[in-house]
């Protein structure tokens, strides 16, 4: 058994962009603990354990094992290095089978035939290799096969006759099956240290792996009422004093089980709501204010706003809400309108006007002078949201405004930036444009709307004096 040190464990139902935005607030603000996602894409950071890969080499294996495993792995293929993300065209292939890919997605072909979907990770940016569904005679997936971050295929799902999911294998580094989930019964088989383990669900798997780290008792930060919360409960560490981390949006009712923390029925004694709508739904329904807290995120904020002239506008459509009203009534503000696409003719039209640049197929380091070039996002365009523009936008320090109808983030943007019609707009961009210290007091007031959160609040969390 490991021995533990940190300020406890952060327990991760799976790892999206809000797990993410927790993961990094804890790290910015000192936290050693360990942190562990219970599902795995394969492009985990560094720093977060997965329980399966946990479970895939034997409790005696070092890091040192783990490396000459990887050294070991002898499946190759023509392009791809081991220990790098595969290319969409880096897959293994039966001969005379043919891989096609687009910026979205790939396919795999014989002849004719459709044999294979590929499917690039989201976070990348590129055409890195996620999932590969494999295909039927009936164009029905039969199996998925799922690649991480070094180009290895580290689990494969399989799919019964209907096109349901039945069951995934997890495998070590050199391609030996460690860990079998079947999804209809719940129950785990674990393959390690030379015998065949059961575990009934995935609650129990976390809980052995919680206690192999030697962290039974250690206070528990977690962000689901389903596993993380049942985790919890199992390991009944005495006045371990959990804390439970709400992110999903607001709902009409109290969750049963939010109800049994706020009735003190569980281990758990502070719910902090991530997301302030939800966490004045919640109170509007009756939830303890004693116990259930508005608490944000530590955010990286990349640089500080200079209050400059400057307007960043990212689009992959040329349907810019009241674009041509904004760029004539503020001639000595300059627009910067960016697309990774080509531009349209009506949008390249705009190139007419002296305080308007247009950057089609814009390359990604123009982009970031973009980004440290200017103090004003409009979020204003129709279509999706592309580069993750607005996000970005509000950690440049950026002032975000929109229209209802086209804000693609609310989360980053403050109601008060938020119009319906054009001379709304225009009457606050003139306000703030006139009066610096104003401006100011609105980007503390974007702040405020996103609840950002200084380092000391997440480590009053940890000192439990």
């Amino acid at each position: 058994m490991m021995e533990h040190n940190g300020h406890g464990v952060l327990l991760l139902d799976h790892y999206d962009e809000m797990a993410e935005m927790l993961r990094a607030s804890f790290r910015a603000s000192g936290f050693q603990g360990e942190i562990i996602s219970l599902e795995d894409d394969g492009f985990l950071p560094e720093d977060v354990l997965s329980l399966y890969q946990w479970f895939c080499r034997d409790s005696v294996d070092s890091a040192e094992a783990a490396v000459s495993a990887s050294a070991d792995y002898r499946v190759s293929h023509a392009g791809w290095t081991p220990g790098k993300p595969r290319y969409f065209d880096q897959i293994e292939l039966p001969d005379y089978w043919e891989i096609s890919g687009s910026a979205a997605s790939g396919e795999v072909h014989d002849l004719h035939k459709l044999r294979g979907r590929i499917f690039y990770h989201a976070k990348s940016g590129e055409r890195q290799v996620s999932d590969v569904d494999w295909l039927n005679e009936q164009g029905i997936a039969r199996c998925t096969d799922h690649y991480d971050r070094r180009g290895f295929l580290y689990a494969r799902t399989i799919f019964n006759k209907k096109g349901e999911k039945f069951c995934r294998s997890w495998f070590d580094d050199k391609g030996r099956e460690r860990v079998v989930e079947n999804y209809v019964t719940r129950d785990i088989l674990v393959n390690r240290n030379g015998m065949v383990s059961l575990y009934r669900n995935r609650t129990e798997l976390a809980t052995a792996m919680i206690r192999e780290l030697g962290a039974a008792g250690s206070r528990m930060y977690y962000n689901s009422l389903s596993t993380p919360l049942f985790v919890t409960e199992k390991l009944k560490a005495p006045k371990a004093d959990n804390i439970l981390f709400w992110q999903e949006g607001p709902r009409e009712d109290i969750p049963g089980n939010m109800q049994l923390i706020l009735d003190g029925d569980t281990h758990t004694s502070k719910i902090l709501v991530q997301n302030r709508e939800s966490y004045e739904k919640l109170i509007a329904l009756g939830a303890s204010a004693e116990k259930v807290h508005p608490f944000g995120f530590v955010y990286p904020f990349c640089r500080q706003n200079t209050g400059g002239k400057d307007v960043l506008i990212c689009t992959n459509s040329d349907q810019i809400e009241e674009l041509e009203k904004l760029v004539t009534a503020f001639p000595e503000m300059t627009f910067h309108i960016a697309a990774v696409t080509e531009m349209s003719a009506r949008l390249l039209a705009f190139g007419k006007y002296a305080n308007v640049f247009l950057y089609p197929t814009v390359r990604n380091s123009v982009v970031d002078d973009l980004y440290q070039k200017c103090d004003w996002y409009l979020d204003i365009n129709h279509g999706s949201e592309i580069l993750t523009s607005v996000k970005r936008a509000f950690l440049n320090d950026q002032l975000i405004l929109g229209f209802a109808k086209t804000l693609h983030r609310p989360r980053y943007v403050a109601s008060a930036h938020i119009f319906n019609e054009a001379e709304e707009l225009c009457r606050c961009m003139r306000k703030l444009t006139a009066d610096p210290q104003l401006f100011r007091e609105h980007l503390n007031m974007q702040k405020t709307a996103a609840m950002s959160e200084k380092k000391e609040g997440y480590r009053k969390l940890w000192d439990r004096r």
